[in-house]
């Protein structure tokens, strides 16, 4: 059978399909153009992070993962990324996550422009991070324990522990509450058909009155919260009584022998009393200058006539005394 140059140009397109994609399989990373350096991290777990994966810096592609191996205790990482790439001394390498669905990949971050940059080949210091394993196994854990509290919770509620333990299994505790809540019910019920609502509207209307007027300064306390003179009067005042009160209770000064004496001063107050009983019971019955001026009605129009021709006498001399000593001096 002879093939036809058409099959054989069709045979020949189809293997050369098939070469090319086994080169692309194989060979996915092959790149004869493109320049990189090899640099290398160890962690101490490496789980989801596979080789090809790609290496980022601020979320931008950079290289991609070349080898993945166990060195010693610990994971070994081979990254290539491109020459321009600038990694430095305190730069850190993290496996972080794509996103929520899985794939992971190598992160770096930029370092301080005061520390040099990596040559090739050098190891970049490792941060672990968590990975999905571990926040499987930690998420899987909590809801053990989840669980396990409201295992708890509900076999003591079936024994009849705690309050809701009893509202469960005591019917008298739980038609005590049903009866609370009608009577609460009632309450809120007769505050809404009286007037009590709008009452306390008023009052917070009033105490909202009441706190701009203090605000204002209006009013005694309100001049005393705003005006500073009048605090520092009042200030003063009450410093001054506290200084009186002291000397007071130090026994200085009158009032305080008055008070500290009482005995002594309520003793002598009685003996005033006394003395005054006597004296007004003499000025009553007559006795002495006093007793008779109150006494005898003659001895009064008596004096009464005296203190008028004293009068008439002091009159006189006022009228003539300008002459009299005019005369005198005519005379000399």
């Amino acid at each position: 059978m002879t093939i036809t140059t058409e099959q054989k140009v069709g045979l020949f397109f189809i293997v050369a399909l098939i070469i090319l994609a086994l080169i692309i399989e194989l060979v996915e990373n092959w790149d004869p153009f493109r320049k990189q350096n090899a640099y290398y991290t160890h962690f101490n777990s490496a789980i989801g992070l596979k080789v090809g994966d790609p290496v980022r810096m601020a979320g931008v592609e950079v290289g991609k993962i070349d080898k993945i191996s166990i060195d010693g205790t610990r994971v070994r990482v081979d990254l290539k990324v491109d020459e321009t790439t600038q990694i430095r001394t305190d730069s850190i390498a993290r496996i972080r996550q794509m996103n929520l669905l899985g794939g992971q990949f190598l992160g770096l971050d930029f370092g301080s422009e005061a520390n040099t940059v990596l040559p090739p080949d050098s190891g970049i210091i490792s941060e672990e991070g968590t990975n999905i394993d571990e926040l499987i196994t930690s998420l899987d854990k909590n809801q053990k324990e989840m669980f396990g509290k409201f295992n708890n919770l509900a076999i003591k509620i079936e024994n009849g522990e705690g309050v809701l333990g009893m509202l469960m299994s005591d019917d008298a505790l739980a038609d005590e509450l049903k009866s609370t809540f009608n009577s609460l019910s009632r309450i809120a019920s007769t505050l809404s058909d009286s007037n009590a609502a709008n009452d306390l509207v008023q009052t917070l209307a009033n105490l909202n009155k009441l706190s701009e007027g203090l605000r204002k300064g209006e009013g005694t306390l309100g001049r005393l919260m705003t005006d500073e003179e009048l605090y520092v009067n009042v200030n003063n005042t009450f410093v001054d009584l506290s200084a009186v009160a002291k000397k007071i209770n130090e026994g200085e000064g009158l009032l305080a022998k008055l008070i500290s004496e009482e005995d002594q001063v309520y003793a002598d107050l009685q003996k005033t009393m006394a003395s005054l009983r006597i004296i007004a019971g003499k000025i009553e019955s007559g006795e002495g200058t006093l007793g008779k001026l109150v006494n005898d009605p003659s001895l009064y129009y008596d004096a009464k006539t005296t203190l008028n021709k004293v009068e008439k006498a002091a009159d006189g001399l006022t009228d003539s005394g300008t002459i009299s000593a005019l005369g005198t001096v005519v005379g000399t």
